[in-house]
């Protein structure tokens, strides 16, 4: 091109120019208009931008030094002036078209090759997805980590119309809503700052990290704060993590032009990642117990309760323990495995009751017909041998063998008899050794047994007494009859002898044991 041309020229270039941009995002369209002319001069200029799907124009706005779609703008000699639109990036790819001067007539120029400024912007697409994750009942935590989309954020600058100078730099940020109070321990990985040379497609997917925490939906029962709701319905939280990015290099070309005084042309181009819009609901489970329980039915009552049953089934209602309930709860990792098992305080005391019982079996070891068995044969055939009487001596008269048991003249009907019982009972047991109850019942079988007689003794003082050893009314020459018990606790009889004698844990240990 002469030297002259170049000298009486308006020229046309980006200032700056982004190579595309996601649906609603702000695109700035720089351009700078360049005058060789030594005297000031106004043209005529015009912005053209539109969808490229059906040419439609767009809301735009126009800044710098016009302010209008279309019009005159004076550019001093051998000045420049910059001129810019501002606008709404649509689902669709805008075209960009700004000439001055377009006839070349006002003012005269002999080369319009440079007076015309077309680009493209290509919409970006932005990436939408969407997860839900429960938080269980049980659960304090639960740990995440995966990748922020399932394919990756790509920023593409194309190719340059000369050479990047320098490196392709810019930046992918992850944002998240709420910043605080709900992504805990936020971390990222993979995602360093964009420096590469002269790489002009950057692709990024970062793994990001964060914990959600129990006590952030107002339940946290490590701080002993008890969330009451319905455990059917858990509280909600909703997040959002959103990127945003760029790179931008400087394109360095020749335009072609013999002795272009302005070449090289230098213009920053830039291209956005696509825009990551992941929401993420969060349901967590919250059930603290109830504050009042349904009370349980339990038995109160004695089976085979007659005078004759030899075994009897008790069942009754336990003593109530007031107990702190605790929780194990745990966290979850990121792969939805348990760990960090803690007890944690329950929200209500509870009541411990169950359902006892206790089985009596009594058994006659030696009835008095087998211990007086000995003698009363003996008698019935006329033995009166003294060995053969051991425990009392009766009559070899025919005429009394019709009684059962007749005792000789002059001397005394000893009691005897062996009798035992097992008492097996099923509580609960707060200490390690037999309960109360326990004892309780086996004491009460104890004393349920007595031994009763009306029989007359004589004392070592030569009184009348019964077998307690209480002296005897009289009647006439003779004395009233009066019975005497004996029984477990009060087994002292005649003469101070001890008649009743009871073979317990105090004499032999066997005779109680416990299961657990």
């Amino acid at each position: 091109m002469p030297f002259e041309m170049l000298k009486k020229d308006i020229s046309v270039q980006a200032e700056s120019i982004p190579v595309g941009a996601g649906a609603g995002r702000k695109v700035l369209v720089g351009i700078n208009v360049k005058s060789t002319f030594t005297e000031d001069e106004t043209a005529d200029y015009e912005w053209e931008i539109i969808k490229k799907s059906d040419g439609s124009k767009i809301p735009v706005e126009y800044l710098g030094h016009a302010t209008k779609e279309k019009g005159k703008i004076t550019i001093p000699g051998e000045n420049e002036r910059l001129m810019y639109a501002s606008f709404s990036m649509p689902e669709d790819d805008v075209l960009v078209r700004f000439v001055i001067n377009e006839d070349g007539t006002s003012p005269e120029e002999k080369y319009l090759g440079n007076n015309v400024f077309e680009a493209e912007i290509k919409f970006v697409e932005s990436i939408f997805e969407y997860g839900e994750y429960d938080i269980p009942y049980n659960v304090l935590s639960r740990d995440f980590s995966f990748n922020l989309s399932k394919r990756p954020s790509v920023a593409d600058l194309g190719s340059a119309r000369g050479s990047w100078s320098g490196n392709i730099t810019g930046e992918f940020r992850i944002i998240r809503d709420p910043r605080d109070g709900l992504f805990r321990k936020y971390s990222e990985q993979n995602n360093p700052p964009v420096n590469e040379v002269r790489r002009s497609r950057v692709e990024r997917n970062p793994i990001v990290n964060f914990t959600i925490e129990r006590r952030d939906f107002g339940d946290d029962p490590e701080g002993r704060k008890w969330l009451d709701i319905n455990p059917s319905t858990p509280v909600v939280k909703n997040g959002r993590l959103f990127s945003e990015g760029y790179i931008q290099g400087w394109d360095v070309y020749e335009c072609g032009f013999e002795d272009c005084e302005l070449c090289p042309h230098k213009v920053l181009r830039t291209a956005p990642f696509n825009e990551v819009t992941k929401d993420l609901t969060f349901n967590v489970y919250v059930y603290n117990g109830m504050k009042n329980i349904p009370s349980k039915s339990f038995r109160n009552e004695i089976e085979n309760n007659r005078v004759d049953s030899l075994n009897k089934k008790m069942y009754w209602e336990s003593e109530p323990y007031n107990f702190n309930v605790i929780r194990w709860m745990c966290r979850l990792d990121s792969n939805g495995k348990e760990y960090g098992w803690t007890p944690v305080d329950g929200r209500y005391q509870r009541t411990f009751k169950q359902q006892n019982s206790g089985d009596i079996q009594i058994k006659i070891n030696s009835p008095m017909e087998v211990e007086y068995m000995q003698a009363r044969d003996a008698a019935r055939q006329g033995i009166n041998r003294k060995d053969l009487y051991d425990k009392a001596v009766f009559p070899t008269d025919i005429d009394l063998q019709r009684f059962d048991y007749p005792i000789k003249s002059g001397y005394y009907f000893n009691p005897a008899g062996k009798y035992s019982f097992k008492v097996e009972t099923v509580t609960y047991k707060p200490v390690p050794y037999d309960t109360q109850e326990h004892k309780d019942i086996v004491n009460a079988v104890i004393n349920s047994f007595n031994y009763e007689t009306d029989l007359m003794y004589i004392n070592d003082y030569r009184e009348a007494v019964n077998i307690k050893g209480e002296l005897l009314p009289e009647r006439g020459s003779t004395f009233s009859t009066r019975p005497g018990r004996l029984t477990a606790r009060d087994n002292i009889g005649i003469n101070g002898i001890e008649l009743v004698t009871v073979l317990d844990r105090n004499s032999d240990e066997s005779r109680l044991y416990e299961k657990s």
